[in-house]
């Protein structure tokens, strides 16, 4: 009986570093996210709008081999209201971003559920003003290329892996386009 015990005791002791690393390397590689919040126009963008909304779709990819870092591909829709506008015109401006990001995971908090991370992308933005008055539609848009850049933190929150996010969202394109989200997301 003793020697039974002992030798359970034994693999018990040997397997649970291999169980521990397996559940470590058994976090999903693919996963999807969704987010909403606040989107602050800033500079020429900022002169002429109101604060809007923002929403966005995401699909997070973990490498195997790098557990710092993700990949995360962003679809999102910022919608703003423009400023000083006739009572009798409908004005808004919005964009439509297409955007391939890396983050940088740090290592998490000494309570552990909280994970500071920073996040960079690339991609493409569809900007676009509309006014409507009096049933005549006016409108103007434009496709540029943009960088976004920021820093996030991701928490468990009743069993969601959840994150709050800030970026400054720059488009290059003949007028100052630029921007900050705020955002708080799930990941599923």
């Amino acid at each position: 009986m003793n020697r039974t015990l002992r030798l359970v005791g034994l693999a018990v002791a040997l397997a649970t570093p291999t169980l521990l690393a397996a559940q470590v390397a058994g976090t999903r590689q693919i996963s999807f996210g969704a987010s909403a919040g606040l989107s602050m126009p800033t500079g020429d963008l900022g002169d002429g709008s109101d604060a809007g909304y923002a929403v966005a779709g995401h699909v997070f990819y973990r490498p195997a081999s790098m557990q710092a870092l993700r990949l995360r591909g962003d679809v999102s829709f910022d919608r703003w209201g423009v400023k000083n506008t006739n009572e009798s015109a409908d004005a808004s401006r919005r964009s439509l971003g297409f955007v391939a990001n890396v983050l940088y995971d740090f290592a998490s908090t000494s309570e552990g559920n909280i994970r500071p991370y920073v996040i960079g992308g690339l991609g493409l933005y569809n900007y676009k003003t509309s006014v409507d008055v009096a049933g005549v539609n006016l409108s103007d848009s434009s496709t540029d290329v943009g960088i976004q850049a920021g820093g996030g933190l991701q928490f468990q929150l009743s069993g969601f892996s959840t994150f709050a996010e800030v970026k400054y969202v720059n488009v290059f394109s003949d007028n100052s386009i630029s921007w900050v989200p705020i955002t708080f997301g799930i990941r599923f």
